[in-house]
């Protein structure tokens, strides 16, 4: 498989009756150490996992991808990513065409572009200039300008553009498709985490190998920058449902935007942004209630007070419901003990906050392939450390 993204790719998975129905079927055909292959290599990619047949190599990619839906945009992200680029590009690099892959490219014809600027783009008349030098400045592919500037980091004057499609080197694909392949995989695991409650157990298992793997190899940046676990509070960050949540509603939606949104936000979000695994509890991620009691009771109080009318005045018990949804049960004075009482109710997905209180779905640039606010919030951490250099 040249790119798990591609035309082929997509095919297969179609045929085995979509996404779903594709990541089920995985553990059935490959086991947990023969997808940690992918990640363990150090130095060049391993022989067994360039030639793995077709099937093999798409199953052992989309089973990291699945193990990434159960916590996305950790140090396991970064990981994945960048050895199956390498992977990939190695297959990529030895490729006779790249028409097949994600980016959409095509093959340039004879006569296309005008014989003078061939010559002075690919410089054919340096008579220095070895083969190899020469097989690097030839022009192979064209791509259409509005799949190409999105992707284009450069400015516009270094490309050579003609009829609407930018002409590029074959190094230039690659690297357009290495920027490609970190978008996709992104919006891929954006998807897998709007049905990861559904997966079978191995990607739990996958995951917390994948976890002890990255947090090893990023040992040094992890103690540079701290716990990738509970952290401050970015209101900056957070996706505009929350931020219309925060500033107060009308009395239709008071109680899904204060109690069942805001309460599982704030307390994902500060105290387990990137849950280790289903079903955990308070008690597994904090030793005391102070940061709920300090930090998160006062927001969701101070955004029940903005509502019209105020939300905890004619409804004095829905304290006790906010606790039962952060898990201590239906209780105004709960204890650390009493985690795990009921359940700590996880964010509701876009979709069902679109049909429960479409008024608080008002998305920006950031929401495009994002399925689920906290998610929105992780991206957002995870491009500003990016930016960072963290």
């Amino acid at each position: 498989m040249l790119d798990p993204f591609g035309r082929r790719a997509r095919k297969i998975i179609e045929d085995f009756g979509g996404i779903e129905a594709f990541l089920e079927r995985i553990p059935g055909y490959v086991d947990v150490e023969e997808v940690l292959e992918r990640v363990t290599w150090e130095n060049k990619p391993p022989e067994n996992v360039l030639n793995a047949e077709e099937w093999k190599d798409l199953m052992t990619f989309y089973a990291l991808l699945g193990a990434l839906a159960l916590s996305p945009y950790g140090f396991e992200m970064e990981l994945v990513r960048d050895k199956n680029a390498e992977i990939y590009l190695t297959k990529l690099r030895k490729a006779e065409t790249l028409e097949d892959i994600s980016l959409r490219v095509k093959s340039v014809s004879d006569g296309e572009i005008p014989e003078k600027d061939r010559m002075i783009l690919e410089k054919s008349r340096y008579r220095e200039l070895g083969e190899e030098e020469r097989k690097r400045l030839r022009i192979e592919y064209k791509m259409w300008l509005r799949h190409f500037i999105p992707l284009w980091e450069g400015s516009l004057k270094d490309v050579y553009i003609r009829n609407s499609w930018a002409y590029l080197r074959r190094e230039e694909v690659l690297s357009l498709w290495t920027k490609a392949f970190e978008k996709n995989l992104e919006r891929a695991v954006n998807v897998l985490y709007d049905v990861r409650d559904d997966l079978p157990e191995f990607y739990s298992i996958l995951r917390e190998r994948l976890a002890e793997i990255a947090r090893e190899k990023f040992k040094e940046r992890i103690e540079a920058i701290g716990s990738t676990g509970s952290q401050p509070l970015r209101p900056d960050l957070f996706p505009p449902c929350i931020k219309k949540a925060l500033s107060g509603v009308s009395s239709g939606m008071r109680n899904y935007a204060i109690t069942v949104l805001l309460t599982s936000f704030l307390s994902y979000a500060r105290i387990c942004p990137n849950p280790p695994r289903r079903n955990v509890r308070i008690k597994d991620c904090i030793g005391d209630l102070s940061i709920i009691e300090r930090e998160i009771l006062p927001l969701i109080i101070e955004a029940g007070n903005r509502c019209k009318p105020p939300l905890f005045e004619d409804q004095p018990n829905e304290i006790k419901n906010i606790w039962y949804h952060l898990g201590f049960g239906f209780t105004e004075r709960p204890s650390l003990e009493d985690s795990g009482n009921s359940t700590w109710y996880f964010p509701p997905n876009c979709d069902k906050i679109r049909a429960n209180a479409p008024a608080l779905c008002k998305p920006d640039k950031y929401c495009r392939g994002i399925k689920n606010p906290l998610t929105y919030y992780l991206r957002r951490l995870y491009l500003e450390r990016k930016e960072g250099g963290e």
